[in-house]
């Protein structure tokens, strides 16, 4: 068994000014510990595997590839299917902690939307 104080967590991620926090990781799962301020955010994206976060503090916009967008605060947690497009910013006036779970290792990269778009103009032009 292992176990982590979010709250130290979340004090050493403020402080030092940390993102992302591992957790916990194996070869098939994977937790961790996101940190944004105010305006920070990720960039719209998707994983190849399902994925969870729960808001441990403060607002959150979840905003999805084709313009739909809903805020979720502390306690709410949001579930994203494989090759879900997303995005996540802090519109609070806080720090936004997300806690997020992963059935994949760490080190797999996510494929972000500017990608998938210069594959497809890379297509085009041929």
């Amino acid at each position: 068994m292992e176990f982590v104080s979010l709250k130290q967590k979340m004090d050493e991620a403020g402080k030092q000014n940390i993102r992302n926090t591992h957790l916990f990781g194996t070869e098939n799962f994977r937790s961790w510990m996101l940190y944004f301020e105010p305006g920070d955010g990720t960039p719209m994206h998707y994983h190849q595997s399902p994925e969870t976060f729960l808001v441990i503090d403060g607002k959150c916009a979840v905003k999805g590839i084709k313009g739909d967008e809903r805020v979720i605060e502390k306690n709410d947690i949001v579930f994203f299917p494989a090759k879900d497009y997303y995005q996540l910013v802090n519109v609070g006036t806080g720090p936004l902690v997300l806690f997020g779970n992963r059935s994949e290792p760490f080190g797999v990269r996510p494929v972000r939307a500017e990608e998938e778009n210069s594959k497809s103009d890379e297509g085009v032009r041929k």
